[in-house]
């Protein structure tokens, strides 16, 4: 829930006992290898002597990086905002159930090319297979199925001192629509055996409008910002300008763009005009007002440029969104909080800063346009509808000791991808493919990218039917190959991080301790 990392985790999904009883029919694989990393004086290879040899051919980022950009991060936070909270969040949701990539429909899901950037970037919310939220009507947290939709107002095209607001007017207007927005969370006392609400966590949300009924008012903000009133139980409370707490009611989020829906039962507050964000262009100033550093420093307001348009920002699985880069200002808690055009229409949800020695000034928002219609299926429906999953888990290959070996020493695709998981909801859940196989290639075309079997799904549709092409490593390092059909199927993010499946107890029995990448 906070600003300091990019990837987001799957919710909460309450496991059929069909679905159950299939996966417990699995045989157990095989034991091989020992630990994706070096174990101090125990080699990593075992008693395998023969390819003490690899050792001396991969270099030290091979040996011992997972899958993941969390290795290390340039500051810490404190618990109380959302920086520290985004890297304990971050860390337990990548290496658990991540899903689908988004089928590919323009303003549903972003493609673009890597941005390769040493840094944390704080919240967009791709991983190429991070949940969409919830279930519709899954809890009492969790409510969606009106028909409200976000109205984008026409961007003022005269360019005159008469029709321009100022900066004044700016900030009077967006004080007004700017909420604060803080996750509680029972904590333990040392001292004694009773709990307590804590704050675990703060971000910023936009005023959008009133529901049908006239009953609730929504608000837009990040996903990380509320996802774990979902995937943890906390409870959410919203602040107004004026003072005002409210209880927060969870609609629906979509991990994978970072877009959360919350509401409250409330009308009569100043929502926000929403701009058309395709006709931004460089060089123009924007504005951006939220809640840095969580309510204490509740609406502030800064004023920035355009920095470039449509800016690629990438996981390293290969999920990519474009955002508007600006030098605005944005701080850890800022996430979900408004950015502005020259006349005070919300053109962008802040969504991400990346925080490096090398790079400043350098801000992330999530088009309003192109968000348009993600707010308005998750209001409708809960979730991001129409979404083509294969339902796995997966890490890199070439990421972890024994794997990298085998595919070096066995000449298989350098792309190949370790299942790490596979989701009850997957076709594979009763194929012949275990967990701890290599994905090595599909519909015939070696895996030389992850971006391979990334396009198949992206470009695929529910229903489709892919041909994996699939290797198991025998304890002697042995392969065997063989192929699967899988079935495409909608990714409604019913799998879940808190989901335990027979598949993901079968990680442990290959003593391989916790992958860490992405999901399809």
């Amino acid at each position: 829930m906070s600003d300091e990392n990019r990837y987001y985790g799957t919710q909460e999904n309450p496991e059929s006992a069909e679905n159950s009883s299939a996966e417990n029919t699995q045989s157990e694989p095989e034991k091989v290898y020992g630990e994706p990393v070096d174990n101090g004086n125990r080699s990593t290879y075992g008693n395998y002597n023969d390819f003490s040899r690899y050792n001396d051919s991969v270099d030290d980022s091979q040996k011992e990086s997972p899958y993941s950009p969390y290795n290390s991060q340039p500051y810490e936070e404190s618990k109380t905002n959302n920086a520290q909270q985004a890297n304990d969040y971050y860390s337990q949701q990548y290496a658990k159930t991540m899903n689908e990539v988004p089928a590919k429909k323009k303003s549903k899901g972003f493609k673009g090319f890597v941005i390769a950037l040493v840094a944390v970037v704080v919240c967009v919310a791709i991983v190429l297979g991070v949940y969409p939220l919830v279930k519709k009507s899954s809890s009492k947290t969790t409510e969606s199925g009106d028909s409200t939709q976000i109205t984008l107002s026409e961007t003022p095209t005269a360019k005159n001192t008469s029709n321009v607001p100022s900066s004044e007017d700016i900030a009077a207007k967006a004080e007004k629509f700017n909420v604060g927005i803080k996750l509680y969370g029972q904590s333990q006392s040392i001292f004694s055996s009773s709990s307590k609400n804590s704050l675990v966590g703060e971000g910023s949300g936009i005023i959008m409008g009133e529901d049908s009924s006239k009953k609730y008012t929504y608000i837009v903000t990040c996903a990380h910002v509320i996802s774990e009133v979902k995937t943890s139980g906390y409870t959410m409370t919203v602040t107004d300008y004026e003072g005002n707490n409210y209880d927060g009611i969870l609609v629906g989020y979509d991990s994978k763009t970072d877009v959360g829906v919350i509401k409250i039962q409330k009308t009569g507050l100043t929502a926000a005009e929403f701009g058309d964000s395709t006709t931004l262009k460089k060089g123009q100033t924007v504005y951006a007002i939220g809640n840095p550093g969580g309510s204490e420093f509740f609406g502030s307001f800064t004023k920035g440029m355009v920095s470039a348009i449509d800016r690629p920002i990438s996981s390293e699985s290969g999920y990519e969104m474009k955002c508007i880069q600006h030098t605005t200002p944005i701080n850890s808690g800022n996430s979900g909080g408004a950015l502005m055009n020259e006349f005070g229409q919300v053109i962008g949800i802040n969504s991400s800063k990346i925080v490096s020695t090398g790079y400043e000034g350098m801000a992330f928002a999530i088009p309003i346009s192109d968000a348009k219609e993600i707010i308005d299926d998750i209001i409708a429906n809960g979730y991001v509808t129409d979404r083509p999953k294969l339902g796995i888990s997966y890490a890199a290959a070439e990421k972890y000791q024994q794997y990298a070996m085998v595919v070096k020493l066995k000449d298989l695709p350098s792309g190949s991808l370790v299942i790490a998981s596979i989701n009850s909801d997957s076709s594979l859940a009763n194929s012949k493919a275990k967990v701890g196989d290599l994905i090595i290639g599909v519909n015939g075309e070696k895996l030389d990218t992850a971006d391979v079997l990334l396009d198949k799904i992206e470009n695929g549709k529910v229903g489709d039917k892919l041909k994996l092409e699939i290797c198991r490593i025998n304890s002697d390092y042995s392969v065997d190959t063989f192929t699967v059909e899988a079935t495409l199927v909608e990714d409604t993010g019913t799998s879940s991080e808190t989901e335990t499946t027979t598949q993901n107890q079968q990680q442990n029995d290959y003593d391989w301790g916790q992958f860490f990448g992405g999901g399809y």
